[in-house]
């Protein structure tokens, strides 16, 4: 047994015994004489807690046999009721209390024997309550430790599941500019080793500040922007109320934002217009996003897994912290985050 459960079982018999003490301090006006009987109590009563604690509890309680329970806890507390009167009368009251003995002392006064069974009983009450909230107690951290490590385990594939999609997205883009042999394929590539140190190094963090996330979309941007040129018309904007040391989550915005360029500018050969606003109001980041939606997609809303993933992720890291508002038009698709950033 560990050293501190050893503690805590010496300071609770200290604890009990000095309480009844006092109490039966009242009765004699003897503080030594008071405890000395409370001690001859104190063998028969670690018995019944114990016998309790350890065998019944678990045996018949914890397995739903409560009658078994309370016949074997009653019969218990009557035995050892029966064996606190033997021993008061032969050994404890001659040995510490003479003077009780001008009279003769009977053994078999069935009143008595109930007196002692109460006496063993609240010690026993009491520790049973005792148990029944550490156990309560240890199974709830049992259940939020498994609870945290499932979370923990999903974010991860989630992340798992967001790194490979954003390499597949840019990678897609390095493709079609190596078919027309462009001189941007170089510095596209350096760009794509830093998304990668992003993915691999920064967003293995639990938070890290708003500014880093601004950054991995800047660069993401100017990476789309280079590919599509003149059909890209974007307005990205940061408003000034913006902290950007602020904590979130990694990986939280690009996938709104790789979503608005893979549903609006590369399946559409027309003009694309996507609009970027990021604002704070108090400790509430908002962040809107929209792009213009091709013919051929007007009924269609983009549900892959870059949302599924965000929605999930947003549901473990932000429960009850966020809006996601999803707005499909035949012209335009938005998407609106509301998110209650912790100071």
């Amino acid at each position: 047994m560990p050293l501190k459960h050893i503690i805590a079982h010496v300071l609770f018999w200290l604890v009990l015994m000095l309480t009844y003490a006092a109490s039966e301090w009242g009765y004699r006006n003897n503080f030594q004489e008071a405890m000395i009987f409370e001690l001859l109590y104190l063998p028969i009563r670690m018995i019944a807690v114990y016998v309790n604690w350890y065998l019944l509890i678990p045996r018949y309680l914890y397995k739903n046999k409560v009658l078994g329970y309370l016949l074997s806890l009653v019969s218990l507390l009557f035995l050892l009721a029966i064996a606190q009167r033997f021993l008061n009368v032969y050994w404890g009251y001659p040995t510490f209390f003479p003077d009780w003995f001008k009279k003769p002392i009977e053994v078999w006064i069935f009143f008595r024997i109930i007196q002692n069974l109460v006496i063993l009983a609240s010690p026993v009450a009491f520790s049973t309550g005792i148990k029944f909230f550490m156990d309560w107690y240890e199974q709830k951290n049992k259940a939020n430790q498994l609870a945290m490590e499932k979370r923990a385990a999903e974010l991860k594939y989630l992340k798992a599941q967001i790194n490979p999609h954003f390499l597949f997205n840019t990678l897609n883009n390095l493709y079609g500019l190596s078919l027309e042999n462009s001189q941007k394929v170089p510095q596209l590539i350096l760009k794509l080793s830093d998304f990668l140190s992003y993915s691999l190094y920064d967003s293995a963090v639990e938070k890290l500040p708003l500014r880093k996330e601004i950054k991995l979309i800047t660069d993401f941007i100017d990476l789309e922007k280079e590919r599509y040129e003149g059909r890209l018309e974007l307005d990205w904007q940061i408003a000034t109320t913006v902290d950007q040391e602020l904590a979130i989550a990694p990986l939280l915005l690009m996938p709104l934002v790789e979503n608005a360029f893979k549903h609006g500018v590369k399946e559409n050969i027309e003009q694309t217009k996507i609009s970027i606003l990021m604002e704070q109001i108090a400790n509430e980041l908002q962040f809107k996003i929209s792009n213009t939606v091709p013919m051929k997609r007007a009924e269609q809303t983009p549900n892959g897994i870059g949302l599924k993933n965000l929605k999930r992720r947003l549901d473990l890291l932000y429960p009850n912290q966020y809006e996601l508002n999803i707005v499909p038009t035949k012209q335009q698709f938005t998407a609106i985050l509301k998110l209650q950033i912790d100071e």
